[in-house]
């Protein structure tokens, strides 16, 4: 029921954001204590709300209800919350002249104005261009321009800024 429930849940959410301008950024299927957990990360290229999340949740609602209306289960639609890492290229692409932090899968990490995303038909050729800081004293001192394969990155997570 398992691998059933998981492909079928993902079918009925995609079939429900297809043709809108939302979009899937991650989804969980787990099960605890006999009820199934049913979390999913939904966004749009202008920012998801919670009346959109709610439309959603409430028609992969019925959905599933149709099809299991046997299985306990709980289902979750949400927005990707703050500090939640990058994941598909319409994230880089909405988040472009926001500040990020990138951690490298070398073991450096980056900070520095999202600056574009240079996608091409190879995914080992993609890339994030970004104006890197150079801080001293908590102070912007300095940025240069740098490019980032994506195949290099092992997180990026946008920045939130109160100045």
């Amino acid at each position: 029921m398992d691998k059933t429930l998981k492909k079928e849940a993902l079918e009925i959410l995609e079939s429900i954001v297809d043709g809108q301008q939302f979009y899937i950024v991650d989804t969980h299927v787990s099960q605890i204590r006999g009820t199934w957990m049913i979390k999913a990360s939904v966004d749009s290229d202008t920012g998801i709300g919670i009346d959109e999340c709610s439309q959603i949740s409430r028609a992969v609602h019925k959905k599933l209800e149709d099809k299991f209306a046997e299985i306990a289960y709980e289902l979750e639609i949400t927005s990707p919350g703050v500090g939640e890492v990058l994941k598909l290229h319409r994230q880089y692409i909405k988040n472009i002249g926001r500040t990020i932090k990138v951690n490298l899968l070398n073991g450096k990490e980056l900070e520095g104005k999202l600056i574009a995303l240079h996608h091409h038909n190879d995914p080992a050729t993609d890339k994030i261009v970004v104006d890197e800081y150079e801080k001293k004293k908590g102070k912007i001192i300095n940025t240069k321009q740098i490019e980032i394969l994506l195949t290099d990155i092992k997180k990026t997570v946008v920045e939130i800024s109160f100045n």
